[in-house]
């Protein structure tokens, strides 16, 4: 083994055992003010005051609070009361499952659950909320979210080693934002705590530091999305950008699962208009537009009818809301009809793929490198 890798497997396996990381939560909305109640265990509230003193006071389990934004500063309310105001306040977490529940009056009545230490601050004329969790509960969290119950467990353990090689992989992304991800598909579903599942908990445990690495000892791209439509995407197709180590191939796991299909009907006058518009689709000439009659896609494409007209298939899918750049589509009357395949981008692993395959026996580590076949699957040894 080359001594850079051995030098990087042990910075890893020590950054690993102690790595928590900031995840900025409510990230897509405008926020002004946030509810909490401290539903399990204990909380530690820790002020930052303007003029540079601080306060804390222990807050104990169903404690009820709330933080609302003034200018540039953030106000704490408890009970309903109005106690003080703070340049940033921090909830500190005093035992390791301890939990606050916390909502937006303005988006919904629907509480969020996670554990960890938070922190409230003003970013931007925006309130922003940070969790602070240790890797191990973050992805205990993100699997549970992302797959979903009622799976086997060779499949949690892949999605185990891939969100935790993806999460590794992206701490820089929010650096600008001030925190390292964020809870939203964009990063990794990551909507609540973790659920209790002892098959999705125990996953995470038995997987605890294993992650995907490439040839060069660096962590593997492990992009995944819910269903391919039995073809993977290749990367640059979706995003204009080659990466090395992924690549489209045939995946016949998930062919017949919920999400393998789909039919969405457009007006035609829309669709038609959107292509002259944006390409200057030449919607007059007889044979351009005796192409639009029945467009097929036997294998997965980059553009649509033909690459001569420069029409991406994934600025198709951002325009229509569609979830796949991987359809068919006809001419019915005064619509266009798609009939489509897969959920999300296709680049990667498919989850409902992956779910096949561990019903079917297939362990965890060869769902990973059927799905990921240029990876290989690193085990630290203490």
């Amino acid at each position: 083994m080359k001594p850079f890798l051995l030098v990087f497997l042990s910075l890893y396996w020590q950054l690993s055992l102690a790595q928590k990381l900031s995840i900025g939560l409510y990230t897509s909305s405008t926020v002004k003010e946030f509810q909490f109640v401290v539903a399990s265990g204990n909380y530690l509230l820790h002020a930052i005051l303007p003029d540079g003193t601080s306060y804390s006071a222990k807050l104990a389990a169903q404690s009820q609070g709330k933080f609302k934004m003034n200018g540039a500063m953030v106000q704490y309310f408890q009970g309903g009361t109005y106690r003080f105001e703070a340049i940033k306040f921090e909830l500190l977490q005093l035992a390791q499952e301890d939990f606050c529940n916390w909502s937006v009056p303005t988006l919904s009545t629907k509480t969020r659950a996670y554990e960890g230490d938070f922190e409230v601050r003003i970013y931007k004329s925006n309130l922003q909320l940070v969790n602070l969790v240790d890797l191990q509960t973050y992805l205990e969290g993100v699997v549970a979210c992302e797959g979903g119950p009622g799976h086997q467990k060779p499949y949690y353990q892949a999605q185990a080693v891939i969100s935790r090689t993806y999460a590794l992989n992206n701490l820089k992304r929010h650096q600008k934002d001030g925190y390292e991800l964020c809870e939203r598909t964009h990063c990794q579903a990551y909507l609540h705590k973790r659920t209790g599942t002892a098959l999705i908990d125990s996953a995470v445990h038995q997987t605890k530091d294993v992650v995907l690495l490439n040839e060069e000892g660096k962590y593997f791209p492990t992009f995944f999305h819910a269903n391919c439509g039995g073809q993977t995407c290749e990367p640059q197709d979706i995003w204009n950008e080659q990466i090395i180590g992924l690549t489209t191939f045939k995946d016949t796991f998930c062919v017949h699962t919920k999400q393998a299909t789909w039919v969405k009907s457009i007006p035609l006058q829309t669709w038609t208009t959107f292509l002259v518009k944006n390409y200057g689709f030449p919607i007059k000439d007889s044979l351009s537009y005796s192409l639009l009659q029945a467009f097929k896609q036997p294998f997965r494409s980059a553009f649509y009818l033909h690459p001569v007209y420069g029409i991406p298939l994934r600025d198709l899918r951002e325009e229509f809301k569609l979830k796949s750049t991987f359809f068919d589509a006809v001419i019915e009357g005064q619509e266009v009809v798609l009939y489509g395949r897969g959920f999300g981008h296709g680049v990667g692993l498919c989850q409902e793929g992956a779910m096949q395959m561990a019903k079917k026996g297939y362990s965890f580590d060869q769902i990973l490198l059927f799905y990921y076949p240029g990876a290989r699957l690193f085990v630290p040894t203490p």
